[in-house]
Order: C-alpha cells, then structure tokens, then sequence
C-alpha cells in the first residue's frame, strides 16, 4: 500500500534523527514544500547550525543523489559553474555542468545540488543563467522543460533538468555579500537563528530506512497560476490571495510591495500543503510569509517603522497599539506576544524583532 505524505514525512524524520541530529518541528516538511514550489531555495542563519546537513540529510533519506559545490569568492560569471572556453578554444566543463549532465542522465532520480556558503560571491552574478532560465520552465508531455542553460556545442541542448534542485546555505555577516530583491523573488529563504546549547533529551534513535522515491515526490506540479483556477483550487486560492493583496497594501506604505512572482510561488506551496495535508493553512502561510516576503523588507526611515507595526496588527489578529513616534513599540510588541496566541507566529515575532532593531540602531532588516 502507497504511504501517504504523512507516513512518508514521519520516516524521514525518524531517518534523520536516527543520524543524531533534530530540527524544529514542521522544518523537513516546510524544506520539502519549498523544494516542490520552486526548485530553488535558500537555508540562511548563523554558521553552525546545521543548514548543509540538512540538505545531505534530507536527500539521504529520500534516496536522492546529493552533491555539494563550495561557492568561492572570487566567482564573478557563470562560467565558473557551467565551464569556459580556453585561449586554445578547448572547452573546460564546469562542476555544476557535470552534475546537470549526471541528472539528465539519471532522469527517475532527483538530484540535490547544495551551494555551500553561496553569498561568498555575489549570488546574482555567478548565478544569473540559472536565475533567468529557472523562470521558463513549462510543462512538454508531461515533462517540465526549460528554455537553454547555453549552448554548448560539445554536450548539446543543456536545459535546467526537471530532476534537479538547487539549495543554497548561507551565513548573512560583515564576510558575505547581500542578497538582490531578484534572488529573494526567487527563491523561498528558509531561516536558521534558533539555537538551543542544552544537550537534547531524547536517547539515541533507532537507525531508520530511507524511503525510496522517484522525482515525482519532489517535481513541481504548478508552474502558472491561471493553470491552478479550476473548480476544485479557484476558492482556496482566492482565500489565499486576499491575505495576500492585505499584506501588499500594508506593504505599499513604504513601496516594499511585492509582485505576480511571489504570489503565484506562494499559491503554489500553500497548494502544495492543501494537498499533502502536512501542515495547518495557518502555519503554512506563515512560513511563507517568512520566507518569500519578510526578507525583502529593511531600512532606515520612519517608514518602514510604521509599515513594519502595522504588518505587527495584521500578523497578530487582533493588536490595537500602533505608536510609530516613541521608541516603545518593540517592548510593548513583545509582550503582547508573550501573553497572546496570535495569527502568524512566526511572521509576528520576526517584526517585533525587525522594529526592536529599528529603536534601538535607526535601522533595521530581516538579517540578524
């Protein structure tokens, strides 16, 4: 018998635990919807806590192919991924050309490609090709196919693989380069800041099998919005969008609103979601909320203060206080939440936090 998304998720997890290690509650799920939504996304924190093993891990336990590429600073092209040509003329392949070969090869398998450290270079630099062609995917007979990487004469049409995934981890320090509102558009930024130095309490695990899957646990089903508005999606996405359209008015304040791209790739997992049943329509949107808009937001004048508290309100239901002027919203923010249930956990907490920087430095971004 077929295991559901559930039973599936629940293996997986135990799998990586097995291997020692333990993410927060809903982390696998929320990486696996991410990953399906678009094949492209962003693990971001602070050096050490676990981004890159989560990546092996994860393929690991759904027996994907997994590669790891360290990105080096002085990557400024493309072709220090996908090759050069030599004064002689003699082409030089790149690593990452070499594991798009590997995955056009195998196409049953999905293939995970992790960019290690990927904010070492700028990302909209070296990454531009992949940004630009990841965009023109489109369903061929059943197949996901995109527009050419480049034309390589030598290994013919090279097209982004529909087997193929694309994660970067990053740490955001004084070392590595901001991201462009072109790569964020892009991608969803799952973010790594919650560290507990407490050993856990759990006993050693049980090794677990992985499970054994093909690229369809991880191939996107939804590439164009006006494709999803049937009968049985059309209610649920218009539901959707009307939270959205309320936070981009909110957003409009300060001209931080976002466009048809960030919605239709929110739909898209919060479809993604609706049909694994994996977690509550709240949480979900929360996540993304997190990690297709939040990042986008930072700044030094008084309005994205005021953008930020009125985010604050819609986040958390039903909070009234909305002073802009004292540098008394962030404690009086923070203590609502210590004392409330709110809407948008995660999205709230994060703009307490986002106007606590504001206060105190006349600045402030989603970055800690």
């Amino acid at each position: 018998m077929e295991m559901t998304a559930k039973e599936q998720f629940k293996q997986i997890n135990e799998f990586i635990r097995g291997k020692g290690f333990t993410y927060d509650p809903g982390l696998i799920e929320n990486f696996w919807l991410s990953l399906k939504s678009k094949p492209f996304v962003i693990l971001a924190g602070i050096s050490g806590t676990g981004k890159t093993q989560l990546v092996r891990l994860f393929a690991e336990a759904i027996g994907a192919k997994y590669r790891l590429v360290p990105v080096r600073p002085e990557w400024t092209d493309p072709s220090d991924l996908l090759g050069y040509n030599t004064p002689e003329g003699v082409f030089v392949p790149g690593r990452v050309l070499k594991i798009i070969l590997e995955a056009v090869n195998e196409p049953e398998k999905p293939y995970i490609l992790c960019l290690d450290e990927m904010n070492l270079s700028r990302v909209e630099y070296y990454l531009s090709d992949f940004l630009s062609v990841i965009e023109t995917r489109d369903f061929k007979d059943g197949k996901i196919v995109s527009a050419q990487l480049l034309p390589f004469d030598d290994y013919g049409d090279i097209r982004f693989p529909e087997n193929f995934y694309l994660v970067g981890t990053v740490n955001m320090d004084e070392t590595t380069f901001p991201f462009s509102k072109k790569v964020l558009d892009r991608a969803n930024t799952i973010e790594f800041s919650t560290v507990n130095l407490m050993p856990p309490s759990w006993t050693a695990a049980e090794e677990t099998e992985p499970i054994e899957v093909g690229n369809e646990f991880l191939k996107s089903e939804y590439l164009f919005l006006n494709r999803c508005l049937n009968e049985e999606n059309r209610e649920f996405i218009e539901s959707v969008c009307r939270e959205l359209e309320a936070i981009n008015q909110i957003l409009k304040i300060n001209d931080a609103h976002v466009g048809y791209r960030v919605r239709d790739e929110i739909v898209f997992y919060m479809l993604n979601n609706r049909k694994a049943e994996l977690l509550s329509r709240e949480e979900a949107l929360d996540n993304v909320i997190m990690q297709k808009i939040m990042p986008r937001i930072q700044g030094r004048s008084a309005g994205v203060k005021q953008m930020l508290c009125e985010l604050f309100k819609f986040f958390a239901g039903d909070y009234e206080e909305n002073r802009t002027q004292n540098n008394d919203a962030a404690p009086k923010m923070s203590e609502y939440l210590k004392q409330n249930d709110v809407k948008y956990p995660k999205s709230a907490a994060k703009t307490a936090f986002m106007v606590k920087r504001f206060e105190e430095d006349g600045f402030t971004s989603y970055w800690i």
